[in-house]
């Protein structure tokens, strides 16, 4: 009778065990640097973003919703880690959270990102490979870590998304914009086409440059000092 009773107990103990999870897996991601605005289901929040891939450059990167147990982000590092996937039974999970809970294992490996060369304040000296008026400079703040870019175009204030940024890679979301009509709006106009063509960069010391697709000089900037 008592053999019978532990026997008992224990069936009940791995039922019991069994309804919490269901499977437990292990996966490796890289983190990037920068969390970016994103949609939780219960409203506007960030996220992390992360790819499977075994390199980070030129990765495809995912919006991550969920949380990771153990795991401190760190703006302007990349991380790759290690992480245990268990899903768990969906009976006792709310619908607002994830299936999947996932736990830190270790941080294989933590660099700093080497997009944050762009981060700064800079001034544009040429359009399409041509010369500009400093005097009526258009000027482009680049923050790596919201993703996010400010600045003029020679006359009305903007403000928009980095939608995809690599270490030569960069491309924008919607940017918004001020609606003031100026006297002469040649330059703010080139530079607002010239923003919404650029595909790629280059940074050479204190100078960067913006490409089109093709591989053409759009923007050439200088840093401010």
């Amino acid at each position: 009778m008592h053999l019978y009773k532990t026997f008992s107990i224990l069936t009940l103990i791995v039922m019991m065990t069994s309804c919490g999870t269901t499977k437990q897996t292990t996966a490796t991601y890289w983190v990037n640097s920068a969390k970016v605005d994103c949609d939780a289901g219960a409203g506007k929040t960030t996220c992390l973003q992360v790819t499977t891939a075994d390199n980070h450059e030129n990765a495809e990167w995912s919006n991550f919703y969920a949380p990771i147990n153990g795991f401190t982000f760190e703006p302007g590092f990349l991380q790759k880690i290690e992480v245990t996937e268990t899903k768990l039974d969906s009976e006792n999970v709310p619908a607002d959270a994830s299936s999947i809970q996932y736990d830190l294992v270790k941080v294989l490996e933590k660099i700093t990102d080497p997009k944050l060369a762009i981060h700064d304040i800079w001034v544009a000296t040429h359009i399409n490979g041509k010369e500009i008026d400093r005097t009526k400079a258009p000027n482009l703040e680049i923050n790596t870590t919201e993703m996010r870019v400010f600045g003029s175009n020679g006359c009305n204030n903007y403000n928009g998304q980095i939608k995809t940024l690599t270490s030569k890679t960069i491309a924008f979301g919607p940017i918004a914009s001020t609606r003031k009509m100026c006297l002469d709006m040649a330059i703010p106009d080139s530079y607002d086409k010239a923003l919404y063509n650029t595909s790629s960069y280059k940074k050479d010391d204190l100078t960067l440059t913006f490409y089109d697709e093709n591989g053409g000089e759009v923007l050439r900037f200088n840093k401010v000092d």
